[in-house]
């Protein structure tokens, strides 16, 4: 009897644990990639994340959904006028992940995503009037990163390229004064 009741639960087991035809085709279509959020879905999650990071509640786990979404939608819609606003954006996020990691091994590779976005941006939308940024954050990034000779290449380039913005002349600024070497203190032990 015994014997009889453990065939019978596993006999159970089995055919409760088999897919049917249907069942597999259903999981096929649910892993299909699914298309981009349109572009109002991605600013709303944007403005959410924004929200929680202003309050001082970061949600890493919300801050990854819009990056992705972004650059899925950017994918899609190579065209569209807000895309290189989702590039900025999802670097500057990319970044606010990477930095935000806890381990520190790994706050390179989520940094070094978001200077691939960066460039993204500077290559797909080289007249981008916001593209100034993409050059300061990535020298940002390299600068936590405490990779001085990469963050001075990233600024010098910002300076080369808009040397008359208001970002420009403050960047050639602190290059001047050898910000990237010096403590905020020593500079303004300077000023």
């Amino acid at each position: 009897m015994n014997r009889f009741l453990i065939v019978l639960c596993a006999l159970l087991l089995m055919a409760g644990c088999h897919n049917s035809p249907d069942a597999t085709a259903q999981q096929a279509a649910n892993s299909k990639p699914q298309s981009a959020k349109s572009s109002q879905e991605v600013i709303a999650i944007y403005k959410e994340v924004d929200a929680l990071t202003q309050a001082g509640k970061m949600d890493r786990y919300k801050m990854k959904e819009v990056v992705g979404e972004a650059l899925k939608y950017v994918r899609e819609n190579p065209n569209d006028t807000l895309c290189p606003h989702f590039l900025l954006y999802s670097g500057i996020t990319q970044m606010q992940i990477a930095f935000s990691d806890s381990i520190a091994e790994r706050r390179e590779p989520l940094a070094m995503e978001a200077i691939r976005i960066l460039e993204q941006l500077r290559h797909s939308y080289p007249d981008y009037r916001n593209l100034a940024y993409a050059f300061y954050y990535k020298g940002q990034i390299y600068e936590n990163l405490g990779k001085k000779e990469d963050a001075k290449q990233a600024y010098t380039d910002l300076v080369h390229r808009f040397p008359d913005s208001e970002l420009g002349k403050n960047i050639a600024a602190y290059l001047q004064a050898d910000g990237i070497d010096k403590s905020a203190d020593e500079i303004w032990r300077e000023f």
